[in-house]
């Protein structure tokens, strides 16, 4: 970096994010985060965005710092933004940082290196990661991952895994696994306390997508094999008539509902109604769980979480949840079996869940990345 942006006695950092998410106005809760910490942000946003499931439309919603831009295609690796907003703001403005919030094999991220180079940004150019398998790309995904992280000064990640495998690819920038945030002033414990009386009903949740990967058959399995279980699985996808079939098949109808896909503002509240919150998700060749947004949101308004061991939940949960085998019916029923009969574990799991929550606050994680600019202090041309 040219300079010490940012630090005391100097002029604040000048930073310039690009990522599809910030679609999602509650995840721009890191870049207001990031402004409030001293840095000059501008974020480029695409104009619409399909996000769990949903076409989302972008609303500003008083940030102002935010650049629309449309995109051409929709998969994450394979879709490029309209070059013109972009490179605007490259020529508008000098900045200390350019961080292309995309992975390092996706068009986006060349597309946005290519006219940083046009622009003659020569400032350190970051990018993320969420990818915590060791892949080998077809063509040209592996030649843009390939050149993009030869010239990369850093790489952000939300698991530790991913830092791994870009280690294992020979990059050799400054790589900080960041995790992903939660509004922690809005995902909070009910008002009750104390530990719950002893019953033979438990309240289980699952929100996400309804995708066969993350795991929601192995969870209705489960639900079927453990008398006193109610199940409300909250969220869309394309294994929802598979999931509606299982459940009247195996004569669940009274004791499984379906809640459908709830806005992130409304989330909040459907947490609180339950005991616990089941992240079942499996392995796959090509896919294990990146991160675990779900699981923090639960542990953060007090509810006990049990989680699969894929992936990054065992870094993301810790002590706080219990954790079962991917796909491993048994044990998870066993799991839901004793927090059934067993409040007092089941209070202690809620009371242990804001604590590690708090890791992945808003502002701790802008602080953590506001740290991680300010030590990209190369450039590679």
């Amino acid at each position: 970096m040219t300079a010490p942006a940012g630090e005391a006695g100097t002029t604040a950092l000048r930073v310039l994010r690009i990522y599809h998410s910030a679609v999602v106005g509650p995840w721009r809760r890191r870049d207001r985060e990031l402004r409030a910490l001293g840095a000059e942000v501008v974020l480029v946003s695409p104009t619409r965005w399909n996000e769990g499931g949903r076409e989302v439309a972008l609303d500003v919603d008083g940030d102002d710092f935010v650049v629309a831009a449309r995109t051409v295609g929709s998969h994450p690796y394979g879709f490029v933004y309209d070059p013109r907003p972009i490179w605007r703001v490259l020529r508008s403005g000098r900045f200390d940082v350019v961080d292309v919030h995309e992975e390092p094999a996706s068009l986006a991220a060349a597309e946005v290196w290519v006219l940083s180079r046009l622009a003659r940004t020569r400032v350190p150019f970051c990018l993320y990661s969420a990818q915590n398998l060791s892949k080998r790309y077809p063509v040209p995904f592996r030649w843009i991952e390939r050149a993009v992280l030869r010239r990369a000064a850093g790489v952000h990640t939300c698991n530790e895994a991913a830092g791994e495998v870009l280690r294992r690819k020979g990059f050799s920038g400054t790589v900080e696994d960041l995790g992903l945030g939660v509004d922690v002033d809005r995902f909070t414990p009910s008002a009750t306390s104390g530990p719950e009386p002893a019953s033979d009903s438990l309240r289980v949740g699952y929100v996400g997508r309804l995708e066969p990967h993350k795991g929601v058959a192995v969870l209705v399995d489960a639900v079927a094999a453990t008398p006193g279980i109610s199940l409300e699985i909250v969220g869309a996808g394309p294994e929802r008539d598979s999931l509606e079939h299982r459940v009247t098949s195996a004569g669940l109808a009274g004791r499984v509902q379906f809640g459908g896909f709830h806005d992130q503002a409304d989330l909040a509240e459907v947490y609180r109604r339950f005991d616990v919150v089941v992240v079942p998700s499996l392995d796959t060749p090509s896919w294990v769980e990146q991160f675990g947004r779900v699981a923090v949101e639960a542990m953060a308004s007090g509810v006990a979480v049990v989680a699969s061991r894929s992936g990054a939940l065992p870094e993301v949960v810790g002590d706080a949840g219990v954790l079962v085998p991917p796909g491993d019916v048994d044990e998870l029923a066993f799991a839901l079996a004793e927090l059934r009969d067993d409040p007092v574990r089941r209070r202690r799991l809620a009371e242990a869940g804001p604590k590690q929550a708090a890791v992945y606050a808003w502002p701790e994680v802008a602080r953590r990345q506001l740290d991680f600019y300010r030590r990209l202090d190369w450039f590679a041309p």
